[in-house]
């Protein structure tokens, strides 16, 4: 759930507008008084992914609006935060840009600007000098509070339209993060004394409840949620004068602490959460005359039709109520039986809109406690979305996000805004496949995605390089978190390593002259990279022999290996010359407390101890199919230029076996699971399943969780098939995709997910149910 950092909140707002003369320049320092809309991007590579692979983004102006002064987009180069402000006067918008000097690589938009000291400006309307004075504007003062690792933070001022009271997006400061599947919304409300505020005076937020007795297929819903009724009713009069509760009013209320109103296609009724059912009943007994008796409970004739206009004002819609039912520790009112007979029917049948699994992921990660939440319905999302980003959805675009809820939150002296924009993915069935995301990079992929560990979040993230020799750091819900630039292709596979043994991980790999050590920020670890003069020819391993962090990095040039430890010092007590060039990368296999090292180097099997020598002398030659070795039923194992399976012994001792593979077989192989195909043949241990012609990628193979999954990937057919360790297809099974997998579990639930490609610069992440 989402925390509220009030204490911090309060004295940024309390002390934020105070100048000093001896702060450094920033350029929040520099954002116009007059402008409307401010917005900071944090990572220009994070903002571009975000513009092109969320739905929304993707559909509003904010990739124009940068195109029309600085540029094509994917040639644009910002490293650091920038910030864009609009003022928009008689119909024309100005923008102001506003960076550090050092952030700018484009030597074009340098040239382009007016600056103070290492403050870079850029208007469309410029002035004509730079002010030399502290910026008093609401985004500059509360910058303080604002979240840097958001996609981006953005201000809106105060509409020059004529809106209604409450409006929820008017002088607010917000965090946005962005995934290709929802838009994730916190901040605060700039002015202290805005309606919300003043609604909520002295009233403490709790938690919704009426949720449990609204219909699933609500189309609008709302809640006020309020401690003591009768300052509430003293707060709304203050704002509303015409609002007048009256003394039975004043009574019935009193027993309540939530009221909300539900919109649906047959009308709206009013639902009130009573926290003294008893005091509530007694209070209408003057209304016991029954309309009519619907599964057996009463619904009830009600004649005081503007008790909830004089009581609440324009915070609900016009009802003019005339019958109510009870359910539980719940008052329905409305003007329609039909609607009432709808409530009882869901809230008996367990159908409400607190059962929905769509409503429940929505708010999961809302705060628990609200002073007012509510659904956004197409049309209000449409409307705040066209008015807020200039964009033009209708309401059938956004039909897959009508699940969203915005909610507020009066805290001590801050208000709180919450929204989550979320794209609804109907409930998958059990023992099936949903997509979880796709993702589209920059430029084409180049090699397989794989999952890494994220320390902080104890989930996985996702790495993959671009042809352009970029190096993602991808979250599980589909942000990038990170973009680096790497000389050259990734060789292999990504390993990780705790070098600091503090728990905190980082990636190690090698391009054809570098070895990296890179922190979960893409930055280089002390004493890395290290750069060699020969060409690496096979990827960086990674030993820990004894499990206990003190790791081996071991480089293999050619001929040549050689050992570095995990601070890219050289390993003194290692040295090892083939005398052909080692052509696979060497593993290290641990087997009855002893430690081998094993390689192939051309029609060789090396197998070294810990410090390069000998250890098993295979006298034998074996005619290598480029296979990767395997330790399979305790002996090393690959499979020769024939088809045949070929294994070592710990004694040296070479034997041959023909298993009906052709010399295009492709294996993997566990401890004790081996699986192969060829042709149009995949076996798993001794099942040999006929498969459609196609071309098909090396098997795969998983062990997580103590169960075995094989993964075949189709090229030709663009599928990818799942089988469990006895050769049997999971359910669901072939998805689209057209590159080999990585399969783990990503977040936090038992379900595990996989990602591949899915297009030439796409990818994708599937979820098992």
């Amino acid at each position: 759930m989402k925390k509220t950092f009030s204490l911090f909140a309060i004295i940024i707002l309390t002390y934020g507008c105070q100048k000093t003369s001896n702060r450094s320049l920033v350029p929040e320092h520099y954002i116009p008084n007059n402008a409307q809309m401010v917005l900071r991007i944090n990572s220009m590579d994070v903002f571009k992914s975000a513009l092109k692979n969320n739905p929304i983004l993707s559909k509003t102006k904010l990739q124009s609006m940068l195109e029309d002064h600085l540029g094509p987009i994917d040639s644009l180069n910002i490293s650091g935060p920038l910030l864009i402000c609009k003022n928009k006067e008689n119909e024309q918008s100005n923008y102001t840009f506003i960076t550090e000097k050092k952030h700018i690589a484009n030597k074009s938009l340098l040239n382009l600007n007016q600056t103070l000291d290492s403050i870079w400006i850029l208007s469309s309307n410029p002035p004509s000098k730079v002010k030399e004075e502290y910026s008093n504007h609401p985004f500059s003062t509360l910058s303080a509070t604002t979240d840097k690792n958001a996609t981006f933070n953005i201000y809106f001022g105060p509409s020059k339209k004529k809106q209604n009271k409450f409006s929820l997006f008017e002088q607010v400061l917000l965090d946005v993060n962005a995934t290709p599947e929802q838009l994730s919304i916190s901040g605060i409300y700039t002015d202290k004394i805005n309606d919300w505020a003043r609604l909520f005076h002295q009233i403490s937020p709790e938690a919704q409840q009426l949720a449990k007795v609204i219909p699933n297929d609500v189309e609008n819903f709302k809640s006020l949620v309020y401690t003591d009724f009768e300052q509430f009713s003293k707060n709304i009069q203050a704002i509303d004068s015409t609002a007048i509760a009256s003394e039975f009013s004043k009574s019935l209320f009193g027993t309540t602490q939530e009221i909300g109103s539900m919109e649906t296609s047959k009308g709206i009724a009013i639902a009130l959460h009573s926290i003294d059912i008893s005091a509530s009943r007694e209070l209408l007994l003057g209304f016991q005359e029954k309309a009519k008796i619907f599964r057996s409970v009463p619904i009830f004739k009600f004649n005081n039709d503007s008790i909830f206009k004089n009581s609440f004002g324009k915070l609900l819609p016009k009802l003019a109520s005339t019958r109510y039912t009870i359910l539980d520790h719940y008052l329905v009112f409305s003007d329609q039986e039909k609607i009432l007979e709808d409530v009882i029917s869901d809230y008996t049948n367990k159908n409400s809109l607190n059962s929905s699994k769509a409503f429940q992921n929505t708010i999961e990660t809302l705060s628990d406690e609200a002073s007012f939440q509510k659904t956004l319905d197409t049309k209000d999302l449409a409307t705040t979305l066209n008015e807020l980003l200039d964009t033009n959805f209708s309401e059938k675009d956004l039909n897959a996000y009508k699940n969203s809820v915005v909610q507020i939150i009066k805290d001590d002296e801050v208000v709180h805004l919450n929204a989550e924009i979320v794209n609804f993915r109907p409930a998958t069935k059990q023992n099936s496949v949903r997509e979880v995301f796709s993702l589209t990079l920059e430029a084409p992929i180049l090699g397989t995605a794989q999952f890494v560990k994220n320390h902080q979040t104890k989930q996985k993230d996702i790495v993959v390089q671009d042809i352009e020799n970029h190096l993602y750091l991808i979250s599980n819900k589909g942000v990038v978190r990170w973009k680096k630039k790497l000389p050259g292709p990734i060789l292999g596979q990504i390993k990780q390593v705790d070098i600091f043994k503090n728990g905190r991980l980082q990636m190690v790999f090698s391009t054809a002259k570098k070895v990296y050590v890179l922190d979960r920020l893409g930055r280089n670890v002390e004493g890395f990279p290290l750069s060699f003069k020969d060409r690496i020819t096979q990827a960086v391993a990674v030993f820990d022999y004894d499990k206990n962090k003190n790791y081996r990095l071991l480089v293999t040039q050619d001929k040549s290996l050689l050992m570095y430890d995990g601070k890219g010092k050289r390993v003194k007590g290692f040295s090892h010359q083939s005398k052909k060039p080692v052509n696979s990368q060497p593993q290290h296999i641990r087997y009855n407390s002893k430690d081998y090292i094993v390689f192939t180097a051309g029609d060789k099997l090396s197998i070294l101890n810990r410090r390069g020598k000998k250890r098993i002398n295979v006298k034998e030659t074996i005619k290598f199919s480029g296979q990767k070795i395997y330790f399979y039923n305790n002996k090393f194992t690959t499979l020769d230029s024939d088809g045949a399976l070929v294994q070592v012994d710990t004694k040296g001792r070479v034997s041959k076996q023909s298993l009906g593979f052709d010399p295009l077989t492709e294996i993997t192989t566990s401890s004790r699971t081996l699986a192969a195909q060829w042709a149009n043949y995949l076996q798993i241990k001794s099942t040999k399943i006929t498969l459609d012609y196609g071309s098909y990628l090396p098997p795969q193979l998983f062990y997580v969780n103590d169960k075995i999954y094989i993964a075949l990937t189709d090229q030709q057919l663009q599928k990818v098939s799942l089988y469990d360790s006895n050769g049997v297809l999971f359910s669901g099974f072939p998805v689209y995709g057209f590159s080999q997998i990585d399969l783990s579990n990503a977040d936090r639930n038992s379900s595990l997910e996989f990602i591949c490609q899915s297009g030439a610069s796409e990818l994708i992440m599937y979820q098992l149910y």
